[in-house]
C-alpha cells in the first residue's frame, strides 16, 4: 500500500477514482530509476516531482524513483549523457551547447516542465543600478558555476551591450543563507538566480529588484525532462510512466499548493526555512509555487502537459546562435520529442484534481 492511500484514507473514493489504490506492485517488482534534479536542495519549486514520489504516482507506473540533487542544470545534463542517471531535469541552455556535433552530448528532452524563462538578474532594492548595462565591472552571484545562471547571466549581459567575459565576473555563492549573506555583505553586486530562489529570499526578508531584460529572453523555454536517446528508444514505457506521474504531480500541486509544500518538506526537511513560524514558512513556500505557476500552464493541444512548442525552442536556438553561445544550429527534432505527450496525458485528470482538493495534511503526521 503506497503512502497516498494512508495519507488520504478519509477520501478513499476520490483517491480510487484517481487510480490510486492498494495492491500496487511490491518494491522488488519496481524498476529502479535515478532522477537528477538541478538544485543543491530539492524543494517546493520541484513539488510536482516530489508529489509524484510521495503519493505513489511513480509506483503506479512500476517505477522506484530516487531523486538526487546535483549542482545545476549543466551537471544534470552531463551526468545523464554519461549514463550516470536515467532521467534529468535541466535548463536547455547548456544542454544545447553540448548537443553540437563537436561535443555530441547524448541527450534529448521528452517533457516540457517550464514554458518560460525562470532566470533573471536582480539587485538589492537600494542599489543604484537600474539596468544590466550598468553592471560593468561588477560581480554577479550564481548558485554554482555549473548553474544555468552563468549561461543566462552572460546572455543577459551580452544582450545589454557588455562583454560577458571581460566586463563582469561571476562568483559562486551557493544558495539559501550563504547567498543571502553574500548579498548583505556586498560580496556581489547582483544575482543571476531563478524565480523560486528569489521568492525564498523574500520569505527571509531579503527582497531583490529584477532588472529589465529583453522580452525575447524572458519568454525562452526552460527546465524540462531529458534522457539519453537510447533510453528514450529502448525504454519508452519508463519514459512515458515517469512523465505521466509528473503530469499528475502538476495537477495536484496547482490545485493544492499548500499540501504540495507540506509534502516537499516532509520528503526534504532541509528545504523548510528555519527561524520562522510554520504559518510564515508555509506562506513563503506557497509563494514559491504560485510564482512558478506563471510558467507551468500547459501550452499543448487541449491543455496537454509537457508539450514542446517548436517555435519557442527554435527561437531559443536562434538566440544562442546570435549570442555566440553556439556555433552550430542544432535542429529541434534532435533537441526534443513530442512522441509521448498524448500517452503521458492519458489519465483521469479530474480525479487527480479532486484528490488534491480532498487531501488531508493531518494524516501526514
Amino acid at each position: 500500500m503506497t503512502r497516498n492511500v494512508k495519507a488520504a484514507a478519509a477520501s478513499l473514493v476520490v483517491l480510487f477514482g484517481a487510480g490510486i489504490a492498494p495492491g500496487l506492485a511490491e518494491a522488488a517488482d519496481l524498476k529502479p530509476v535515478r532522477a537528477l534534479i538541478p538544485v543543491r536542495i530539492i524543494d517546493e519549486s520541484y513539488s510536482p516531482i516530489n508529489v509524484a514520489k510521495y503519493l505513489g504516482y511513480f509506483e503506479e507506473e512500476g517505477l522506484d524513483v530516487t531523486l538526487q540533487a546535483v549542482g545545476g542544470s549543466n551537471e544534470a545534463a552531463i551526468q545523464i549523457s554519461a549514463g550516470n542517471g536515467d532521467i534529468g531535469a535541466a535548463s536547455p541552455a547548456q544542454a544545447l551547447i553540448g548537443m553540437q556535433s563537436a561535443t555530441n552530448m547524448a541527450i534529448q528532452y521528452f517533457y516540457n516542465m517550464n514554458y518560460g524563462n525562470i532566470w533573471s538578474i536582480s539587485v538589492p532594492p537600494d542599489s543604484p543600478i537600474q539596468s544590466i548595462s550598468e553592471l560593468q565591472g561588477k560581480k554577479i552571484g550564481v548558485a554554482s558555476m555549473g548553474s544555468a545562471g552563468v549561461t543566462f547571466g552572460k546572455a543577459f549581459v551580452s544582450r545589454a551591450g557588455l562583454n560577458a567575459e571581460r566586463d563582469v565576473s561571476f562568483l559562486s555563492i551557493g544558495n539559501g543563507a550563504q547567498a543571502v549573506t553574500a548579498v548583505r555583505q556586498k560580496a556581489v553586486d547582483a544575482l543571476a538566480f531563478w524565480d523560486a530562489a528569489l521568492a525564498k529570499f523574500e520569505v527571509v526578508g531579503m527582497e531583490m529588484r529584477e532588472l529589465p531584460v529583453d522580452p525575447i529572453l524572458a519568454s525562452l523555454p526552460d527546465v524540462s525532462l531529458l534522457a539519453r536517446p537510447e533510453t528514450i528508444k529502448n525504454d519508452p514505457q519508463m519514459i512515458e510512466g515517469f512523465a505521466r506521474a509528473v503530469a499528475k504531480g502538476y495537477d495536484f500541486t496547482i490545485n493544492n499548493p499548500e499540501a504540495a509544500v507540506a509534502i516537499s518538506w516532509k520528503m526534504f526537511p532541509e528545504a523548510k526555512p528555519q527561524g520562522m513560524s510554520d504559518a510564515d514558512a508555509t506562506a513563503g513556500g506557497v509563494k514559491v509555487i504560485e510564482r512558478r505557476m506563471n510558467i507551468w500552464k500547459p501550452t499543448g493541444p487541449e491543455g496537454m502537459h509537457g508539450y514542446f512548442q517548436d517555435k519557442d525552442w527554435a527561437q531559443l536556438v536562434r538566440f544562442m546562435m546570435d549570442e555566440g553561445l553556439m556555433t552550430e544550429e542544432v535542429p529541434t527534432s534532435r533537441i526534443f520529442t513530442n512522441d509521448f505527450i498524448e500517452a503521458i496525458n492519458t489519465y483521469d485528470r479530474e480525479a487527480v484534481i479532486a484528490s488534491a482538493k480532498a487531501f488531508d495534511q493531518q494524516s501526514m503526521k
